[in-house]
This record gives structure tokens, sequence and C-alpha cells, in this order.
């Protein structure tokens, strides 16, 4: 290979994938004919067509009709996933209140019966949705959903209009309800949410569900006095379930229609812990735990997404094969 097609190659890297596996070889063939005699470098005119037309096509596929048909479906996925992220938020809780309770009984402003009662049909409510919505009764799940989050919101600002609402008390407020509206928008915008169940794979969902609940659980219980550090186990395996999902079109689209509500759930105490060192103890101790902690799972995010690129490139079909 010479130098002029190796330039050329890695200008072609800026295409989609499926575009190259069509396209790569004739393009590369007419700008090599095209070249000079000697040239080593791509010529200035051709650099700018590439990467113009590369960001051209990049632009388009957002809106295209199969685009917007892959969003369709990624909503579907997203529409099936979200209430079992609320269910691994809420089962550790539920447990270790109702453990409390048996072994302590009720404890005035600590536990109470009806903190016990309230947490537990939560938790009912949210099987409750993810049946509904795996049985495509999606207007059903909706409302009950929305009906749970109407309540939980109006339980937790009333007791804090007296004391006023500033930043440091809207900002907690809206990253543990944000997660709650985002399940009820899915529902209510997403028709036939089962279609998600069938692309994703019942037995690949309940097996990745079955892995977070235990080791949440298990965590959020028997860790309690590390929490910080133990908080890396569920941030690392959705890192590492959203780099395995990033590589395809729907397994994107399905990240960022999820992340508002994954996102606070597994960096909620992660940032509480640090907002506490920094405004609490005036200590930078939690923050650079913290930083460090959202650092690796980034770096556990970008090698899932390598590796399984380079996957996907040794199992798919030669370019003869390839072409139409």
């Amino acid at each position: 290979m010479s130098e002029l097609e190796r330039h050329y190659r890695r200008l072609l890297r800026l295409y989609p994938r499926d575009h190259r596996a069509r396209h790569e070889e004739e393009m590369l063939g007419v700008l090599m004919a095209a070249a000079e005699p000697g040239r080593r470098r791509p010529h200035p005119q051709d650099v700018a067509d590439l990467i113009g037309g590369a960001a051209a096509i990049r632009l388009r596929r957002p809106i295209s009709p199969q685009s917007l048909m892959c969003w369709r479906d990624a909503a579907r996925v997203a529409a099936v996933l979200a209430p079992l992220v609320l269910l691994i938020q809420q089962f550790p809780v539920v447990v270790r209140e109702i453990g409390m309770y048996i072994q302590r009984g009720p404890e005035p402003g600590v536990l109470s019966t009806g903190d016990v009662v309230e947490q537990t049909l939560g938790l009912l409510v949210y099987v409750a949705v993810t049946v509904f919505a795996w049985h495509d009764h999606r207007w059903i799940a909706a409302g009950l959903a929305w009906a749970w989050t109407i309540w939980l919101g109006t339980d937790m600002i009333i007791p804090t209009y007296d004391w006023g609402w500033g930043f440091s008390q809207l900002l907690p407020l809206g990253l543990l309800l944000l997660p709650y509206v985002a399940v009820a928008v899915l529902l209510t915008g997403t028709a036939h949410p089962l279609r998600g169940v069938q692309l994703v794979g019942r037995r690949r969902i309940l097996i990745w569900f079955a892995v977070f609940l235990g080791a949440t659980t298990v965590i959020r219980l028997l860790a309690a006095n590390t929490v910080l550090w133990w908080e890396s186990v569920p941030l690392g395996l959705t890192a590492l379930v959203c780099g395995m999902a990033a590589g395809s079109p729907l397994g994107r689209r399905s990240i960022v229609l999820l992340a508002s509500v994954f996102l606070p759930v597994v960096l909620r105490l992660v940032l509480f812990v640090a907002v506490w060192s920094w405004w609490g103890e005036s200590s930078f101790t939690g923050v650079a735990q913290a930083i460090g902690m959202v650092c690796a799972a980034l770096v556990v995010f970008g090698i899932t997404v390598y590796l399984a690129g380079r996957r996907e490139t040794a199992s798919a079909p030669p370019r003869e094969a390839a072409q139409p």
C-alpha cells in the first residue's frame, strides 16, 4: 500500500461503515487514478471534498426515513428497559428498610411504618409498570408511572417549602425526580413497547437485569461503609453495557434516550459524596475519588467500544461480498 493510498483510506474512514463497505474501493480507485504520478499526499481539494462529503452524509442520516425508524425502535427499547433501571435502584432500598423495620421497629425521625409502606408500594408500582410495558399495555404503564411520579414529587417538594427553594434544594430534587419523569415520558410517547423486548431479546435483558440487581443489592446492603468505591461496580457495569450497545445504530440511540434515566441513578451517590466532601467537609478527597471513578468508567466504555468494533470488523463479510 502506497503512502498516498494510506492517506486516502484514513480520510475515507470519516464515512459511515456501511457506506465504505459499498463504495470505498470504487472511491479509492477514482482518487488514485486522478492523482498525479509521484504524489505522496492527497491534494487539498480532494481532502476538502472527502471531508465535506462525509459530513453531508452524516448530517443527512439523523433525519432520513431509515434513521427515524431506528429512533422509533430505540424509543421502544428504552421504554422497556427504563423501568428496570428504577427497579434496580429501588429494590436494595426496600430490602434494607424492611430489614431495619423488622429488627428495630419504627424509629421516630429515622424510619416509620409509612416510609416502609411507601418504598414497598413504589417498588410494586414499577414491577407493574414493567409487566404492562412488556405486554404492550402502554397506556396503563404510562398512567402508573405518571401517578407515582406526581406522588413522589409532591411528597418530596412540600416538606422543602419552608426551607426555601434555592439551588441547593432544587438540584438534588431534580436529580431524584428526573429518572421517574423520563420513564413516564418514554412510556407515554412510545407505541408498541413490546417490540423493544423483541429487538434486544427477552433472555438477554433478564440476564443483565439479574447481574445489575444482584451487584447493586450486595453493594448497597453489605458495603455501606465504603459506599463510594463500591459504587464503581454498577458504574463500571453500566459503562460496559453501554460500550457493547454503542456498536450498533440502535444501541447508540437507545443509550441517548436512556441517559436521563440511568445517569442520575448510577451517579447520584457518587455526586452526593463528592458535593458533601467539597461543601460539607471542605475536602477534595471525595471529589478526587468521584472524578477517578467517572474517568475509569469512561475508560471501560472506550475499551469496550473499541473491542466491540474490532469484533464486528473481524466478523464482517469480505468487501467483495458487500458489493451490491
